[in-house]
Order: C-alpha cells, then structure tokens, then sequence
C-alpha cells in the first residue's frame, strides 16, 4: 500500500472514530456548545479532538476534509509546534468554517491531523491567518516531510458518506530549498 492510501485509511479511520464519538454526545450530550478529547493510549501517543460547534458540525450536509501527515524530527524539541497548534485549536471558534480538528500521534514520530471543515471548504484567507502562516513556517525545522491531502464526504457526520480524497501535496523538508511538490 502507497503512502497516500494509508493515509487515507488513518483518515478514514479518524472520521469512523468522530462519527462514534458523535453519536456518543446524542446519547449523552456534553455541556456546552462544543467537546473536547484529550487522551493518552497505553503506548503513550495521543488523541486530541475539538469541536466548537457539536451542531454545526452534525448539521453540515456534508464536510470537506483536510489531512496533514508528518514525520516529525527526533532531535528537535517540538514544545513551540506543539505551543502553536494549542493556539491554533483555541482559535477554532473563531474560524467558522472549521467543525472539527482531530489530532493522532502515530508510532514512529508521525502525526496525522483530520479536520472536518464546512461543504464550502476552507476560505483562502485561513492560508494568510497569523496562526497558520507561524505554523507554515515551523514546519521545515519539525517534520522532514508532510502531505496534505483536501477531500470530502458527501454526507452529513452520522451518514453514511465515505472520505474521498480529491489531492494530495507533498512538501519534503530535508532538500534545500525546501521541495514542494
């Protein structure tokens, strides 16, 4: 299996695991508007997911995904990347077309980010927020590499709609200058 096609089953396998959670809160509603999962599995990695918006995330027709994969770097200290993604995932209320932002450390230093967007997907203007351009920025000194892959599913959360990826971009840190593909 191709890289992209396991990313696509991480994906795929973090939309499964939203739509239990969801259908966790129509059991047992959280308080307040949004949730929060911040977990820590047995062999140390975590999950962290936030939706600032449960209803507008189970209201949506339909989602547009956005997956980042990278291969984090052993001998960098990740606190100021880690600092910013806190930044990042406060700032989510703030961001409208967000519905949901789902991080996963993989074994080997990997990470996998899954974020359900809002059908019309994410306005151009996310590329020049503050937050995201810092985080553009880090990345080289981070990851030696990361894809990004844009997607959809053509259904609400708790519908029956498989994850579709419509790109993928490569970016590999360990060239100077840095290679985007």
């Amino acid at each position: 299996m191709d890289v992209v096609a396991q990313d696509a089953a991480v994906m795929r396998d973090m939309l499964e695991r939203m739509r239990a959670l969801a259908r966790g809160w129509l059991e047992s509603p959280p308080k307040g508007p949004g949730a929060l999962v911040r977990e820590t599995d047995a062999a140390g990695l975590r999950t962290w997911i936030r939706a600032p918006n449960r209803s507008a995330l189970l209201e949506a027709a339909e989602l547009t995904t956005v997956g980042f994969f990278g291969q984090a770097r052993h001998d960098v200290d990740h606190a100021p990347i880690h600092e910013l993604e806190e930044r990042i995932v406060e700032a989510l209320d703030d961001v409208s077309f967000v519905l949901s932002y789902f991080n996963l450390e993989l074994p080997d230093g990997r990470y996998g980010n899954l974020v359900l967007c809002a059908p019309d997907g994410v306005p151009s203007s996310w590329r020049a927020h503050d937050l995201h351009s810092r985080a553009v920025a880090l990345a080289p000194r981070h990851y030696h590499s990361a894809r990004l892959h844009r997607g959809a599913v053509g259904s609400p959360l708790l519908g029956a709609g498989e994850l579709v990826l419509r790109t993928t971009r490569y970016f590999d840190f360990d060239r100077e200058p840095s290679l985007w593909l």
